[in-house]
């Protein structure tokens, strides 16, 4: 349990922020399958994969524990009071302003059992490495986050006006009670938060630095991103309306794949990241249940996709010759030797 001590000054001067970095370094959390990701990051995820070869992936893979529990806190820098939306560019900026020292540390905890990774060894190799990561992010930003942007800032921002709102009409409690069962205030002061805090745990004064709540698309529970011996008081916690991301990102897939067995059903194998019903998939791809049929039939009369029936509902998924269609680093299906 952590317990944040606050007092009314501390209340005043609560707020929001929404921050394209911070939602870029959460993000990284999800790219290395390690988690489960939920339905509404699938299509998001294989996007990103998708366009690996555009941003230096083993070096954003790296910046994550193997055991997918971290990153480094310097990757999410806590703002300035006054500071709600920082804009990318100014956050990435402290991220390369970075002191070395600070950036090596950081990284060095992200060893876990065994050596690190190339790509990590290589960035604890640099005399100064938090400029090179900084560039990285940037690159990863561009390709995997800039697209949806307007959307996860749509769906950030609702949260943001939501939750004053509830501030607004029910006080603290409420507000604290809105945001998850896992969060508890008491008018004494007392902001305690249930989570396995590897930082730290027990109970913190906020030394008069306020409180900041983070809104994410890219977290299923309450966090606390930064050692709050060294921090102000933050939780991150789970935005409103996350789902509809997922009707937002159309999965698409490479060109070669789509050249090869066209573009529909092409687009329709890289939609099924996960089981999926024909209502399902014709969401996602913006196009009717009738043409999801047909190129379903196709596929499945081919050994690409095969279906199974779950209560009164079909799901479709790819078959292993469907997954090395998609994941071309994957080996091919064995073949199968006809009888003599």
């Amino acid at each position: 349990m952590l317990t944040y001590l606050l007092d009314v000054g501390d209340l005043a001067d609560a707020r929001f922020v929404v921050s394209p970095l911070n939602e870029t370094a959460l993000s990284i959390f999800h790219l290395n399958h390690i988690h489960r990701t939920s339905h509404h990051l699938t299509a998001w995820r294989a996007a990103a994969d998708e366009l690996r070869a555009t941003y230096d992936r083993d070096l954003i893979d790296a910046l994550v524990s193997p055991s997918g529990r971290r990153i480094p806190d310097f990757l999410t820098p806590i703002t300035a009071p006054g500071s709600g939306r920082p804009s990318f560019d100014d956050h990435v900026a402290a991220v390369a302003a970075t002191d070395p020292a600070t950036a090596h540390t950081e990284l060095a905890g992200l060893i876990e059992d065994g050596p690190p990774s190339p790509a990590l060894a290589t960035l604890l190799s640099l005399d100064d490495p938090a400029p090179v990561i900084a560039e990285a992010l940037a690159d990863y930003h561009r390709a995997a986050i800039a697209p949806v942007w307007p959307t996860l800032s749509r769906i950030l921002e609702s949260d943001v006006t939501h939750r004053g709102g509830v501030l607004a009409t029910g006080g603290p409690t409420k507000l604290f009670e809105s945001l998850s069962p896992r969060v508890e205030w008491t008018r004494t002061g007392e902001l305690s938060v249930d989570l396995a805090c590897t930082a730290g745990s027990g109970r913190f004064s906020s030394g008069g630095r306020g409180l900041t709540l983070m809104p994410s698309v890219f977290i299923g529970m309450i966090t606390v991103a930064h050692d709050p011996r060294r921090t102000a008081p933050h939780i991150g916690y789970p935005a409103r309306g996350s789902a509809t991301l997922a009707e937002t990102v159309r999965p698409v897939a490479d060109d070669a794949l789509r050249r090869l067995i066209g573009a529909a059903k092409a687009d329709l194998l890289a939609a099924l990241a996960d089981p999926a019903a024909v209502v399902d998939l014709a969401a996602a791809l913006g196009i009717s249940p009738s043409a999801v049929s047909q190129s379903l039939k196709v596929l499945g009369a081919n050994g690409i996709v095969e279906s199974s029936r779950y209560g009164h509902r079909v799901l479709y998924r790819r078959t292993a010759l469907g997954d090395a269609l998609i994941d071309r680093t994957r080996p091919p299906p064995p073949a199968v030797t006809p009888p003599r």
